[in-house]
C-alpha cells in the first residue's frame, strides 16, 4: 500500500507541472481580423515556446510503475502524462494533428450525423442581462452554497468561465455579458460538475482521483452537459454550439481553415464561426493544411456517453467520487474501498 501512495503522490507532482495546455495563439486577434476580412485566408498561428524541465521528462520516462494492485490504471495515467508533454511540445508543428487523435481520437460518423441534426435548430434572440461583476457575484454566491473555499478573477477568456482546481480559482471572462440562462448554466456545468468533482477527488486518499483517471474527460464534460440539460438550461443556441464543435473537429481533420470557417458560416454568424474554428485549429501552425485538435468533440460525446450510463440504470453520484470516467467506478470503489 505504501508503495502505491508513493507511486500516486509522485505522479501528481509530475501532473502539477503540466496541468494547462494552453493552445491559444500569440497573434490570436491579429489573425482573426484577417479571417473576419477575408473568409478564404488561412491564419498562420504563432505560439510561445514551451520547455518542461528535463526532471519532468526523466522522471516520467524512467518511472517504473511496479504495483501488485491497479498497475494499468497507474501505467495508463503516466502514458498520458506523457502523450500531454508530447502534444505541448508538438504545438506549431506536423506531429501536433496525429498527437491530439491519439489523445481524443476522432468524431464517429455516428456523432458527426447527430451533430449536423443539431445544426438546424432554430434559435432564438437572447438579451444579456448580467456583466462580469454580476456574473462573479452570482458564482460567488452559489460558492459559498456550496461551502466551497474558491477564489473568484476576472480574466481575458475566449470562454464565459474555466476553473483551475489546483489553484482553486474560477475565471470569469471580464468581457463577456450573460443572460440569465447562461449564468446558471454556468454554475451548472464549472461548480456542479468540475469543481464538486475536483474537490471531492481532493479529499480522497488517492491524488489520482484529484488529478484524473486517464481519458476521465470524456466522462467530466459529458456529465456537464448531461447537468446542464438535467436542469433545463440548455437552449437550442448551446445544444447548436456543441454540434458545432463536433462538425468542426470533422471536418478540419481533412481540411483547411478557411474551408472549415466557410461551412460554419452556413449555420453560425461569424464570430462564432472563428471562434469555433480556431479551437479546433488551435495548435496548429499553417492552418491551411489538414489537421485538428479534437479536443472538442468530448462535450457532445461525453453527453451521450453520461447519458446512456444513467438511463442503464448507472448512479450519477457515482461519478462525484472524484475526476473519474464512467469506465473507472468499478475499480474507483474498490480504491476506496
Amino acid at each position: 500500500m505504501d508503495d502505491i501512495k508513493k507511486v500516486d503522490r509522485e505522479l501528481y507532482l509530475i501532473s502539477r507541472y503540466i496541468f494547462a495546455l494552453e493552445l491559444y495563439p500569440i497573434n490570436y486577434e491579429k489573425e482573426k481580423a484577417k479571417v473576419l476580412e477575408d473568409k478564404t485566408y488561412n491564419p498562420k498561428f504563432k505560439y510561445p515556446k514551451v520547455v518542461f524541465p528535463e526532471k519532468v521528462k526523466s522522471g516520467l520516462t524512467n518511472f517504473d510503475i511496479n504495483l501488485l494492485r491497479w498497475n494499468k490504471l497507474y501505467s495508463d495515467k503516466k502514458k498520458e502524462l506523457i502523450n500531454k508533454i508530447k502534444l505541448r511540445e508538438a504545438i506549431g508543428t506536423p506531429a501536433f494533428a496525429p498527437m491530439s487523435y491519439e489523445m481524443f481520437g476522432k468524431p464517429s460518423k455516428e456523432l458527426v450525423n447527430k451533430a449536423y441534426s443539431l445544426l438546424n435548430l432554430p434559435v432564438t434572440k437572447i438579451s444579456a442581462k448580467y456583466n462580469s461583476i454580476s456574473t462573479v457575484k452570482k458564482f460567488l454566491e452559489n460558492l459559498l452554497a456550496q461551502g466551497y473555499n474558491w477564489q473568484i478573477r476576472e480574466k481575458d477568456l475566449v470562454v464565459g468561465a474555466m476553473t483551475n482546481h489546483v489553484k482553486r480559482v474560477l475565471y470569469v471572462n471580464k468581457n463577456r455579458k450573460f443572460d440569465e440562462v447562461s449564468v446558471k448554466r454556468l454554475i451548472a456545468h464549472e461548480i456542479s460538475t468540475h469543481i464538486a468533482r475536483a474537490e471531492n477527488g481532493r479529499n480522497q486518499r488517492y491524488r489520482l482521483f484529484f488529478m484524473g483517471f486517464p481519458g476521465y474527460l470524456k466522462t467530466e464534460e459529458g456529465l456537464a452537459v448531461y447537468n446542464e440539460d438535467k436542469a433545463g438550461l440548455l437552449p437550442n443556441r448551446v445544444w447548436k454550439h456543441y454540434a458545432g464543435r463536433v462538425v468542426a473537429a470533422d471536418l478540419a481533420i481533412k481540411n483547411s481553415f478557411s474551408t472549415v470557417y466557410t461551412e460554419l458560416l452556413e449555420f453560425f454568424p461569424k464570430e462564432l464561426a472563428w471562434d469555433l474554428t480556431v479551437r479546433v485549429k488551435r495548435g496548429l501552425g499553417d492552418t491551411s493544411r489538414p489537421g485538428a485538435y479534437t479536443k472538442d468533440i468530448v462535450y457532445l460525446q461525453g453527453y451521450y456517453y453520461v447519458k446512456n450510463f444513467i438511463e442503464n440504470g448507472g448512479n450519477i453520484k457515482d461519478l462525484y467520487l472524484g475526476r473519474i470516467g464512467v469506465e473507472h467506478i468499478k475499480i474507483a470503489k474498490e480504491m476506496l474501498a
